[in-house]
C-alpha cells in the first residue's frame, strides 16, 4: 500500500505487524530520444508494487530528484543535478522521520548509477549516521556498545535502513543494467509501454544505445523485459520474507 493513502490507522497496522517500508530512489535523467526522463524512478516503482502485490509491506513517496552529475546530459535534455549536499540532508531528514514513524524495517531500492555514486552513498551515510543517532536519542549513553546489559536492551540496531540496488545479485541474469540500452528499454517495455517509442530512435542515438548489435536499444522488447522483472521481484520476495520481523 502507499504510504501517502493511509489513514492512521492503517499506518499503525503496517508498522505494528512488522511490514517493510520500500523507498523507490532514482532521478531525472535523459535516457535517450526513446525514452522517459524519468526511466530510474519509474522502473523502481513499478517494481515496488509487483512487490506489494505479493507481501505485505509499504512504499513511500519517491526520491525522484537524485543526482547525476550531468553525466550523459544537461537541463536542456531534461536533466536535472541537486546541490549534493542539500540533497544528503533531505535524505538523512526524511529517513530520519520513518524510523520515528515506526517502521523496523526500510529498503531503499535504487535504478541509478550503482552503489558507490552519489545517489546511493546519500542514502547510506545517512542510514549509518541514524543509526548511531537514533540509538543515542533513545536514552543509551555514550559508550553503549560494549556494555552487554546496554546491547541487549538496544537489540539489533544494525541494517534498519538497507540501500540496495534494484538488480539484486541473485537476479542477474536474467536482469542486467545499462543506460537507455538493450536492458533498461526492455525493463520500461515490459511494465510501462507507453513511456518508450523506438520509432524515435536514428542514426543520431547516442552510444549508450549501442551495446552491440544484436542487443541494444533497437531490439529491446517485452519478453526479455518481463523475465528481468520476474527476477528482480521474485528476487526482492525472497528476501523481504526472510527478513521480515
Amino acid at each position: 500500500m502507499l504510504l501517502k493513502n493511509m489513514l492512521p490507522y492503517q499506518l499503525a497496522d503496517c508498522v505494528q505487524s512488522g511490514n517493510p517500508l520500500l523507498i523507490p530512489a532514482g532521478c531525472v535523467e535523459t535516457h535517450g530520444p526513446h525514452m522517459a526522463i524519468g526511466h530510474d524512478t519509474i522502473i523502481v516503482e513499478e517494481i515496488c508494487h509487483l512487490i506489494a502485490e505479493r507481501t505485505d509491506c509499504a512504499i513511500a513517496p519517491s526520491f525522484d530528484y537524485g543526482p547525476t552529475g550531468y553525466a550523459l546530459g544537461g537541463p536542456e535534455d531534461g536533466t536535472i543535478d541537486p546541490d549534493y549536499d542539500s540533497f544528503g540532508r533531505y535524505v538523512k531528514s526524511i529517513l530520519k522521520n520513518f524510523i520515528t514513524m515506526g517502521f523496523k524495517k526500510t529498503y531503499v531500492i535504487i535504478m541509478h548509477q550503482g552503489m558507490e555514486a552519489p545517489l546511493a552513498l546519500a542514502f547510506k551515510k545517512a542510514a549509518a549516521e541514524l543509526t548511531f543517532e537514533s540509538t543515542l536519542a533513545a536514552g543509551f549513553s555514550p559508550g553503549w556498545w560494549g556494555r552487554e546489559e546496554d546491547m541487549k536492551k538496544a537489540g539489533n540496531v544494525w541494517g534498519r535502513i538497507e540501500v540496495h540496488p534494484m538488480i539484486l545479485a541473485t537476479a542477474s541474469p536474467p536482469a542486467g543494467g545499462d543506460h537507455a540500452g538493450y536492458n533498461e528499454t526492455s525493463f520500461l517495455i515490459a511494465t510501462r509501454p507507453e513511456l518508450v517509442q523506438q520509432d524515435q530512435l536514428d542514426g543520431n542515438a547516442p552510444w549508450y544505445c549501442r551495446q552491440s548489435e544484436s542487443h541494444n536499444s533497437w531490439t529491446a522488447n517485452k519478453k526479455h523485459g518481463q523475465e528481468m522483472v520476474d527476477a528482480v521481484v521474485d528476487t526482492w520476495i525472497r528476501k523481504i520474507n526472510d527478513e521480515r520481523a
